[in-house]
């Protein structure tokens, strides 16, 4: 199992693919918190809520994470390289389980470079203005290992969708439909259950505390529920149907 999910990371270490959504994902979150840090008012930025949305920035990452995660299964399907695997690792739950922990690695090192920057760049620019801090050690803690957490788990999501879809193009456009626009609709119209959902639940985990939010905790339950779930769905229907 070890020697798998070695070789599942070396995947997702070793592909282009990868160093291009880790310079997306920079690019990204630099241009954002430049623009919220520099042009937003000083007042805007003073209270402990407008700092944890400039801070938590970095939970962006999670979108990267995903896409990672759900590159390292169409991959293998759009290149035919999926067969071979399986031939290799014929208990085809093991493949997945290696794939589902290689994504979760990954994520944890997109969330680091990300939260990283974003919480230096952040602080260096509030304390260039003049502008207190006004988060606790412990609002920071809670920002950021849930930013972690969080960001990691999206790249085990992404395996899930990965292998319930394995089609690339659908699988990546499926993601996005569904965190920019599907679930911000539902928490919008229908909060109890949008807040339910995986974009939310992980915002929740920065400890913001938005009307409707969850808190941190159950936050973070419920994304390991969506990872889990997810991950259980592609794993009963990886073992069901034949390879293309």
């Amino acid at each position: 199992m070890i020697a798998q999910t070695s070789a599942e990371f070396l995947k997702i270490r070793s592909t282009r693919t990868t160093l291009g959504l880790l310079a997306g994902m920079i690019a990204l979150l630099l241009l954002f918190v430049l623009l919220t840090g520099l042009l937003a008012t000083a007042q805007s930025l003073s209270d402990r809520q407008d700092q944890l949305g400039l801070l938590s920035v970095g939970s962006l990452a999670g979108v990267f994470s995903a896409l990672a995660g759900i590159m390292l299964v169409t991959s293998e399907y759009r290149f035919g390289t999926i067969r071979p695997t399986f031939l290799f690792t014929p208990r085809r739950e093991r493949v997945l389980v290696a794939k589902l922990v290689a994504a979760v690695l990954a994520g944890l090192v997109f969330g680091v470079v990300g939260e990283g920057l974003n919480l230096a760049i952040g602080t260096v620019i509030l304390d260039g203005r003049g502008i207190p801090i006004a988060l606790s050690g412990g609002d920071i803690a809670v920002l950021v290992i849930g930013t972690l957490a969080g960001v990691a788990l999206w790249g085990g999501i992404g395996v899930g969708v990965g292998t319930i879809l394995r089609n690339q193009v659908g699988a990546v456009v499926g993601l996005l439909a569904w965190g920019f626009v599907a679930e911000n609709l539902l928490f919008a119209f229908v909060p109890s259950v949008g807040r339910l959902g995986p974009a939310h639940a992980s915002d929740a985990m920065t400890g913001i505390d938005t009307d409707h939010l969850l808190a941190p905790l159950a936050g973070a339950g419920v994304l390991i529920a969506w990872t889990l779930v997810l991950g259980l769905i592609g794993l009963v229907l990886t073992l069901r149907r034949d390879v293309d």
